[in-house]
């Protein structure tokens, strides 16, 4: 998959050192993996949520904040539409 706004990602790596762990971890899923469905990012990510067509929304180790996504399969493009702290 191509990530795209991965520079949405910065502020959540300040969080804490869990946090950047799980973030950098999840980059390089998401850089070497080739969703084709929901199905296999699942199996990743078992907790991840699809609240409504493309929009993927996973929550991130170690602090209260999540990424809200939007995945075209098709393209392999997911794109980091926002990072959000609860």
């Amino acid at each position: 998959m191509k990530l795209l706004g991965r520079n949405r990602l910065d502020k959540v790596k300040n969080f804490s050192t869990s946090s950047k762990i799980w973030i950098n971890a999840w980059s390089t899923e998401v850089d070497t993996c080739h969703w084709k469905s929901l199905q296999d990012i699942r199996e990743q990510f078992p907790t991840v949520s699809n609240p409504e067509g493309g929009m993927f929304i996973f929550k991130v180790d170690g602090c209260d904040a999540f990424i809200e996504t939007f995945i075209n399969f098709n393209e392999l493009i997911v794109l980091v539409i926002a990072v959000k702290v609860i």
